[in-house]
């Protein structure tokens, strides 16, 4: 027998689910310009939204869902009453008139896949073939179609070729560089900014009621983004983050103890938050470090190379269930390599 799922493939840890989320922060621009589109009877088939790690990507297109599919408006915005039949319905994940695409469950390996495959891409076009399970627009989110592989992209790639009638899709994507241009070029684009550190704060202490000095630091750690700095809270990051500064300060030399004793506790049961908050801080010490040399007039090269490999390296860590210790380790190792490059330019 399979082991119960440890969650879902689509919740950052430490959050809500985005078709739990109904409050709304930043970004008024973006939701506007959808209930515009959609109120005048130009909507467009396709939505590419991107932008930054929790920044609210996913919460926007389940908030645009949850209006077209007739949820009683609530405000400004795409705001609707939680409890309207519609809101109910895709909270419970029973909306007929809905398709959710995200990585599957690996039975066999019991854990979630590293990508979106083929199988779960072809829901889409069978999905807008039929007939609406009820009256008004039938809406596909995927989230992240840039977890999609090449074959995952060119299942999907009809549907946007042939709009269906009364069908929207909303693309979920953290960078659309990886994303073919035969998918770009089909989709209208948002593009999602965190908002400022001092918004956050604010937000995080009066909607969420977390105490101001934690707030500010979760804040500051996660560029503004609120849904990063509520799973750095809920997660305990704060102990990770002091932990990785500790390693990080210790470059270019790489105090290999402290390493080996931070990448230890991202494996074993229980883990996956604290792991998925480590890998991610990790690709964010190489954009950090890109972002520092450029600041001091020198190439960024060798760090933005590293954030690269970074991603590439926590990709394959899942893809191919690498130890999650030996990943960590080996992205300390290129953290060094950036490092010393740098030092010695």
């Amino acid at each position: 027998m399979t082991e119960e799922r440890p969650d879902e493939s689509d919740r950052r840890p430490g959050c809500r689910h985005p078709r739990e989320t109904h409050d709304w922060f930043g970004n008024t621009d973006a939701e506007q310009a959808i209930r515009d589109a959609f109120d005048s009877g130009r909507m467009h088939h396709a939505w590419l939204i991107t932008g930054p790690p929790g920044v609210g990507k996913a919460t926007l297109a389940y908030r645009a869902a949850r209006y077209m599919l007739g949820a009683k408006p609530a405000g400004e915005g795409l705001s609707v009453d939680p409890e309207a039949a519609a809101s109910r319905k895709i909270a419970a994940q029973s909306h007929p008139n809905m398709l959710i695409i995200r990585r599957p469950w690996d039975d066999k390996r019991s854990r979630w896949r590293a990508e979106i495959t083929i199988a779960e891409a072809r829901k889409a076009p069978g999905f807008f073939s039929k007939s609406a399970g009820e009256p008004g627009w039938r809406i596909a989110i995927i989230d992240k179609v840039d977890e999609m592989n090449r074959s995952s992209f060119n299942a999907l790639l009809k549907t946007l070729e042939e709009p269906p009638q009364k069908g929207a899709l909303f693309l979920v994507a953290d960078s659309i560089g990886r994303l073919p241009p035969t998918i770009r070029s089909r989709c209208r684009l948002l593009t999602l900014k965190a908002p400022s550190i001092a918004k956050t704060t604010d937000w995080l202490v009066k909607a969420h009621n977390y105490p101001p000095q934690a707030a500010g630091d979760a804040a500051l750690r996660n560029h503004g983004c609120p849904g990063r700095a509520i799973g750095f809270l809920e997660v305990g990051a704060d102990e990770i983050e002091s932990d990785l500064q500790a390693v990080m300060a210790s470059l270019p030399k790489l105090d290999i103890g402290k390493a080996r004793r931070f990448a230890a506790r991202l494996s074993g049961k229980g883990s996956e938050a604290r792991r998925a908050q480590a890998f991610e801080r990790l690709i964010e010490c190489a954009a950090e470090g890109a972002r520092s040399a450029a600041r001091n007039g020198q190439d960024p090269e060798n760090w933005a190379s590293a954030w690269q490999d970074l991603q590439d390296l926590f990709a394959d860590a899942d893809d191919l269930y690498l130890d999650p210790k030996q990943a960590c380790l080996s992205a300390f190792g290129r953290l060094q390599s950036a490092s010393r490059s740098q030092e010695a330019h």
